[in-house]
């Protein structure tokens, strides 16, 4: 039995993704995630996942945010992002960190259908591209910085990104502000950085790609 991770802000549209997974696997068990704060929940069944369709567009991430997220939870399964934006930067930066595909949200139920299918049986689909060449090797190594990230470590650099302050995200965390010192220190070593504004000017490109949704 397959099992597919949902994630999309709309319950409609995870209606809608659920049906088209029937109709490709009739005995699908699928999970659904409204926004970023119920995603661990939805990735609680870990190797057992066998497929995401996600848009990465949810509250409380800034860009591509939500799909690394979900990458540093679930290694191993194939993510079809399927979002409303259609552009060569947003298309290339998903190619870049890893993403088996994209679709724009306009597509039929049975484009969609067809491609996870193809994904599931190992395919790699993108759009071609509008004409410009988008190099994207730093952000490829950059994914590949980031994979080295625990799942506290990711969290807590996305909190500082999102212009949280250290004492603000110990808080959350409920530890103490020297621990997300040490966390911080971690992440700088990671990402081959010695300080915020260094680690914020690298994930740029990451969270940049034309939207930022508030927490």
């Amino acid at each position: 039995m397959k099992r597919v991770l949902l994630i999309d802000s709309h319950p409609l549209m995870l209606e809608s993704l659920r049906r088209v997974a029937l109709s490709v696997w009739p005995k699908v068990h699928t999970l659904k995630v409204g926004d970023l704060s119920a995603l661990d929940g939805g990735c609680r069944f870990g190797a057992t996942i066998d497929l995401v369709i996600m848009d990465p567009c949810l509250a409380g991430a800034a860009g591509l945010s939500a799909l690394v997220a979900v990458q540093q939870r679930l290694p191993h399964a194939p993510v079809v992002v399927f979002a409303s934006r259609d552009d060569d930067q947003i298309v290339s930066h998903s190619n870049a960190l890893g993403a088996a595909a994209y679709l724009h949200k306009s597509v039929g139920m049975a484009e969609l259908a067809d491609c996870l299918t193809k994904v599931a049986a190992g395919a790699r689909l993108f759009p071609k591209l509008n004409g410009s060449n988008l190099a994207h090797h730093e952000l490829t190594a950059m994914r590949k910085r980031l994979e080295g990230l625990t799942s506290t470590q990711l969290k807590v650099l996305l909190n500082i990104a999102d212009g949280r302050l250290n004492k603000q995200v110990a808080a959350d965390f409920n530890v103490s502000e020297a621990a997300i010192k040490a966390h911080m220190t971690a992440i700088f070593r990671k990402l081959g950085v010695h300080n915020r504004t260094q680690a914020m000017l690298a994930l740029q490109p990451l969270l940049a790609t034309g939207f930022s949704i508030a927490a």
